[in-house]
């Protein structure tokens, strides 16, 4: 049997001081622009953004949390890490995925990976892994696999096509599952954990692993999923 296990990570910008310095001094203006002052805005404009971009980018941001559920159960585990060790999250991570897949089970199947814009989630991780120097088993991290295929099901790519997206937030209310975007959403993640605020980050992350998990159930019964 399959195991299907849902995963979701929350991630924070770069903050290694050599990436910073070699991403600002990096940023060019338009080249469209010709006066020096606007020339001059735009480069602080642009620097002003730079390192924050980086909290979606695996090259320099960091992986804060990830919540993982198998589907059967719909028990949800968590790792986390205040200080930001990564290589610490992603270790413990790994090794809860190879339980998981490896479990009560003499299957030779690999495992089927879900997410919401799993793709990215999972591509994320294996740049970080390999910025680490961490090894990884390719059967329970596909990071090039198709987002339709036998190994991975991304909620995203199966309700609005290879084309087209919809957020979690938005398949949730079409399909009547509570949502867990409410005072808090993924573009303040960053801001939360400056404050302090790790806990609620974490309860973030799980809830979006649940909602994953019922809008994916949902749309199997319905027989998008095979």
């Amino acid at each position: 049997m399959q195991k299907e296990i849902v995963i979701d990570i929350e991630t924070v910008p770069c903050a290694d001081p050599v990436q910073v310095a070699y991403l600002l001094a990096n940023v060019k203006p338009d080249p469209r622009l010709k006066d020096p002052v606007k020339v001059e805005a735009d480069i602080a404009e642009k620097r002003a953004e730079v390192v924050g971009k980086t909290g979606l980018d695996g090259s320099f941001g960091r992986i804060l949390c990830a919540a993982v559920c198998e589907v059967a159960s719909g028990v949800v585990y968590s790792v986390s890490s205040a200080e930001v060790d990564e290589a610490s999250v992603l270790t413990e991570l790994l090794a809860h995925l190879d339980r998981l897949v490896n479990e009560d089970t003499n299957t030779a199947l690999a495992p089927r990976i879900i997410g919401h814009n799993a793709l990215w989630d999972l591509r994320f991780i294996a740049q970080r892994c390999a910025v680490h120097g961490i090894p990884f088993n390719k059967r329970i991290l596909p990071f090039d696999a198709k987002p339709w295929g036998d190994n991975v099901a991304d909620t995203m790519t199966l309700w609005a096509g290879t084309k087209g997206t919809i957020t979690l937030d938005r398949l949730c209310v079409a399909l009547g599952v509570p949502s867990p975007k409410g005072e808090m959403n993924g573009s303040m993640v960053a801001q939360y954990f400056a404050d302090g605020r790790l806990a609620e980050i974490v309860d973030y992350n799980r809830a979006d692993v649940q909602a994953t998990r019922a809008c994916y159930l949902k749309m199997k019964l319905a027989g998008m999923v095979a």
